[in-house]
């Protein structure tokens, strides 16, 4: 009887060591699961906002490019049967609306729309400097933002499809490309933080 004593404590020892260890053992992988969690939580979301200005602007300049060239800030040229013809110039006071206009899309910087206004500048000081009152305007006879004759509206009706690269130059600053397969053109923006921290086009270049 002794030995059968000894041998049941003995047992009973053992299967409870053992279930000890069976016990301590998912809480080991629990901690694993539960710190993998963690991480999933705390990991920092992709920004875009770069990317989403871009295709703002050419949702904005799809809805609103009839309204955009409504202003008539080149005077002269070709004119009708019985109208007087005069040599090209700037109308400033149209410029500035339309100036006006594009500053209310909020989506320019300063800087872009001084470059717009110095534009009709230069473009007034070309047309005294070489007059003439035939044949499409110099300067003028282009899509400014999109620096071409081509069709680049076919591509706009189809923005999502467009495929963007985000590049960073800083942190205050940005470059996104996209090429549009229509007109075949390549584009760069670069964008810089404005008031608010939002982000506007600082300029525009055709780089194909």
């Amino acid at each position: 009887m002794p030995g059968k004593t000894w041998l049941l404590s003995t047992a009973c020892l053992l299967f409870i060591h053992c279930k000890k260890e069976n016990v301590s053992k998912p809480s080991v992988e629990q901690d694993t699961i539960t710190q993998q969690k963690r991480e999933v939580v705390i990991s920092k979301p992709k920004d875009d906002s770069q990317m989403e200005k871009v295709k703002s602007f050419l949702k904005w300049y799809r809805d609103n490019e009839d309204n955009l060239y409504s202003f008539n800030t080149i005077k002269g040229g070709p004119q009708g049967e019985n109208e007087t013809q005069v040599n090209y110039y700037v109308d400033f006071n149209q410029a500035e609306k339309e100036l006006t206009f594009l500053k209310s899309s909020g989506l320019f910087s300063q800087k872009f729309l001084s470059v717009y206004k110095q534009n009709y500048v230069q473009g007034e000081e070309y047309f005294k400097k070489n007059p003439t009152d035939d044949g499409p305007p110099h300067g003028f006879d282009y899509d400014y933002f999109f620096r071409t004759q081509d069709d680049y509206q076919s591509d706009l009706q189809n923005i999502e499809a467009i495929q963007f690269t985000v590049q960073q130059i800083s942190p205050e600053q940005y470059v996104v490309k996209f090429h549009l397969k229509n007109c075949g053109m390549t584009f760069q923006y670069t964008l810089t933080k404005g008031n608010g921290d939002q982000w506007l086009i600082d300029s525009i270049e055709n780089i194909s």
